[in-house]
């Protein structure tokens, strides 16, 4: 990507964050040995309702679908955490390591939900998307991963191929909003 440094305007920032770690997990949320393994080795438990995330420290686990979670740590713990999980998990599961494949951004600000509505159809009114909540979504014509952090602070975690015209999107869009 050229320019990463991040744009600022007078009520909503956008940059891109520190790299993380990203797995992407499968598996039967009712089977207690996947469950209960997953939890022992990751030390955060899988959120079971759709859009959530659970958090513990840098560890952080979002819901993308009945079966599916994408775990995020610390960058470099990817590789060891995988392995970890490949050892005590049984039967059918499937981890894989995405973190080459993924580009995290941060928004915030008093006008960052404005920046984010130009970008996407899902409401993101902070009586629907509050902290807690994340959102896969058609993101400016890509996908994005968006996280609600805190009130007016968001995630966007997408794909590695759509990071430059997401950076480039977002940077016009923040101008836009600012002017």
């Amino acid at each position: 990507m050229s320019d990463v440094s991040g744009v600022s305007g007078k009520d909503v920032a956008f940059r891109i964050g520190e790299p993380r770690g990203f797995l992407n997990l499968r598996g039967d949320l009712a089977d207690d040995a996947f469950r209960d393994g997953v939890a022992a080795i990751f030390e955060v438990s899988l959120p079971q309702t759709p859009g959530t995330y659970q958090r513990d420290g840098e560890r952080l686990a979002y819901w993308l679908g009945p079966d599916e979670w994408l775990l995020a740590m610390p960058h470099g713990e990817q590789a060891k955490m995988e392995s970890d999980l490949r050892a005590r998990l049984t039967g059918h599961y499937s981890v894989v390591d995405v973190s080459g494949s993924h580009v995290r951004f941060l928004l915030d600000g008093k006008e960052a939900r404005t920046v984010l509505q130009q970008a996407s159809p899902y409401d993101f009114h902070a009586s629907v998307f509050a902290p807690g909540r994340c959102v896969q979504t058609v993101f400016a014509k890509a996908t994005a991963l968006v996280v609600a952090t805190d009130a007016d602070e968001f995630e966007l975690i997408v794909r590695a191929s759509y990071a430059d015209y997401v950076r480039r999107w977002m940077t016009a869009a923040v101008a836009r909003t600012s002017s």
